[in-house]
């Protein structure tokens, strides 16, 4: 279940359509002019955020976890051709956590797009998320339709016209099953991207973002309650405040904490307890999965914290570079896993031991992630960049060959 360049962060040029999330370069004297109570940190200069990374991978790794071993029950069943009891007897009901990474990932995609898109014009950042999103996205489509068609898996085989729908990443608005079910997390990423670019195009600001953030609070509060459907599908309100959060924790990061940007911190955790703990409609399905309440509310409260160290400089002295490798794998190890993985324990969930079956699977799934970023999807990235790069975005007709 599950996300998200170069302008604002101090990478390679190869890596920077992958890595935007864990350094910034943005000398003080250039940054946009701000409110005197909200200057620049010296941590806005540039510093390889490689907490960020890991916290990214380890999101990553639960959440493809509980997808071969914290399932609800019919669908554990379903994959391993046994009930849960069998197999995972003890350890499944605390593998059910792991659907919360993508949480965790929402948080950490506020606080990315934040800082990558700081000081950059639409056009770069329309850009950079393009590059950064539908390589990796449309490999993942691919792969996954020739598993499907290919072999016996427990996701049957779809109408053709599924997998042409998903190659937009538009499913959910054309009302078209999810090729794989990960892919949900995508179209809540969109939708951030698309109000974002809102300020973006104003160019970003301490109070710009601060206000936007205020703004789409109250959207997410009022949306649903107004029965304002279009609306209620851009705001998003059970992801909202995740997103919300992240770029707070930014703003604080890039310049200090303050009084407003801890009450938006805490407007969002509010928030986002109000959708996890929610009986219908929120963010779980509390008939297929009833944890106690106290572990959603400690572990979401732990995501919270988790971020807020960064954003304050506590993790600044780490800074192993294994931990930026582990990042860029991230997209690629969520969205190969589910097909491939659930495909491999159906078809051999009986034959050896489940706990390694599922250890060799994820070990062999982070390593055809590090492949499929590094021999393909990086490559394809920087073509696109350049090819876009190089393009017009203007209305006006191309010239006219000639000869």
């Amino acid at each position: 279940m599950t996300q998200r360049d170069d302008t604002a962060v101090a990478v390679t040029a190869d890596e920077r359509h992958m890595e935007e999330a864990v350094s910034v370069h943005v000398p003080v004297s250039q940054a946009p002019s701000e409110p005197k109570e909200a200057a620049p940190t010296a941590r806005a200069k540039g510093q390889r955020l490689a907490a960020l990374d890991g916290l990214r991978f380890l999101a990553a790794v639960a959440v493809v976890v509980f997808h071969f071993t914290g399932q609800t029950p019919g669908t554990m069943e379903h994959i391993w051709g046994r009930p849960y009891q069998a197999i995972f007897p003890d350890s499944h009901r605390y593998l059910a956590f792991g659907r919360l990474g993508v949480d965790l990932f929402f948080l950490i995609s506020g606080f990315v797009i934040c800082m990558s898109a700081w000081g950059r014009s639409p056009r770069d950042f329309f850009i950079s998320r393009v590059t950064r999103l539908y390589p990796m996205y449309w490999i993942g489509v691919l792969v996954s339709t020739a598993v499907i068609y290919l072999f016996d898996t427990p996701m049957g085989h779809p109408n053709p016209r599924v997998i042409f729908a998903n190659l937009t990443m538009l499913q959910k608005p054309l009302g078209v099953d999810d090729l794989d079910s990960v892919y949900w997390t995508l179209w809540p990423e969109l939708c951030f991207y698309l109000t974002f670019s809102i300020v973006v195009w104003k160019g970003l600001t301490y109070t710009r973002v601060a206000v936007f953030a205020g703004i789409w609070t109250v959207a997410a509060v009022l949306a649903p309650a107004a029965h304002l459907p279009l609306l209620t599908v851009l705001v998003n309100p059970v992801s909202a405040p995740f997103f919300i959060a992240g770029m707070a924790f930014y703003l604080m990061y890039r310049f200090r904490a303050t009084p407003l940007l801890w009450g938006i911190v805490l407007m969002s955790w509010l928030l986002a307890m109000h959708f996890i703990l929610t009986p219908h409609g929120g963010r779980l399905d509390w008939d297929t999965w009833h944890p106690w309440r106290g572990w959603l509310v400690l572990t979401i409260t732990g995501f919270f914290a988790l971020i807020a160290a960064i954003a304050l400089g506590w993790t600044s002295r780490i800074q192993w570079r294994w931990l930026s490798v582990a990042g860029t794998m991230t997209f690629p190890l969520y969205l190969l896993h589910d097909v491939i993985g659930l495909t491999v324990a159906h078809h051999f969930g009986d034959r050896m031991d489940p706990r390694l079956l599922v250890v060799c699977t994820v070990a062999a799934l982070v390593l055809l992630a590090y492949v499929v970023h590094r021999l393909v999807e990086r490559p394809i990235a920087k073509y696109m960049r350049r090819w876009l790069n190089s393009a017009s975005f203007g209305l006006e007709a191309p010239a006219v060959r000639r000869g």
